[in-house]
C-alpha cells in the first residue's frame, strides 16, 4: 500500500505539471463548456489505458528496437493536429452554428490521437511502472494494469476538475463572448503540440 500511495503522489505531480494537453483542456472548457472539456479529457486519458496495454503486450520493447516507428507515429499525429489547427484558425465566426459544429466534433477522438501520437509515453510507462512494482506473487501484467488504472483515474479526475473550474472561471470573466479569439488560441495550442511531436 505504501508503494501504491507513493505511485499515486508521483502520478499526481506529473499530471499537474503545466503542459499543452491540460492547456488545451482549459481553453476548450472556456470556449465550449465543461462537458466538451470532459469529453476531450476522456480521450486524452483513455490513451493511458492503451499505453498500459502496449507495455503489457511488449510493444515498448519493439519501439525501443525500431525507433523509426516512433517517428512515423509522431509525424502522423502531428499532421492530424496541424489539420485541426488550420480548421480552428479558419473559423470566421464562432457564433455561427455551422462553425461550432466543425470545431466541436470528435473531441474524444482528438484527445485520444493527441495522446497516442506520442509513443514515447509507452516507453516512459515501461520504465516508470517498473519502479513501483508492489506485489511479489502477482504477475507484471496485473501490476502494470493496476498502476495504469491508478494513473488513468487520477489523470481523469485532474483534467475533469480543471475543465469544470476553467468553465466557471471563463463564465465569470465573460470570456466566452470572445469565442472567436479562443478559436485562434486553440489553433495555436494544437500547432505547438504538433511541433513538439515533430521535434526529436
Amino acid at each position: 500500500m505504501n508503494t501504491l500511495f507513493l505511485f499515486l503522489l508521483t502520478s499526481l505531480a506529473l499530471t499537474l505539471l503545466p503542459g499543452p494537453d491540460i492547456l488545451f483542456v482549459i481553453t476548450t472548457s472556456m470556449h465550449k463548456g465543461w462537458k466538451k472539456g470532459i469529453k476531450l479529457s476522456l480521450g486524452l486519458t483513455f490513451g493511458i489505458i492503451l499505453h498500459t496495454f502496449f507495455v503489457v503486450a511488449g510493444l515498448g520493447s519493439i519501439l525501443t528496437l525500431y525507433p523509426e516507428v516512433i517517428r512515423l507515429i509522431e509525424f502522423s499525429g502531428a499532421a492530424y493536429l496541424i489539420y485541426l489547427s488550420l480548421q480552428s484558425w479558419r473559423v470566421k465566426s464562432s457564433f455561427s452554428l455551422e462553425s461550432n459544429k466543425k470545431v466541436n466534433q470528435n473531441l474524444f477522438v482528438t484527445g485520444l490521437i493527441m495522446n497516442l501520437s506520442n509513443p514515447k509515453v509507452t516507453l516512459f510507462f515501461l520504465s516508470f511502472f517498473t519502479g513501483f512494482l508492489f506485489h511479489e506473487s502477482w504477475s507484471y501484467a496485473i501490476q502494470f494494469f493496476v498502476l495504469g488504472g491508478i494513473f488513468f483515474a487520477q489523470a481523469l479526475f485532474i483534467f475533469s476538475s480543471c475543465s469544470i473550474l476553467a468553465y466557471r472561471m471563463g463564465k465569470k470573466l465573460k470570456l466566452l463572448k470572445h469565442s472567436d479569439i479562443w478559436d485562434k488560441v486553440q489553433a495555436l495550442i494544437l500547432f505547438v503540440i504538433a511541433l513538439i511531436l515533430i521535434y526529436p
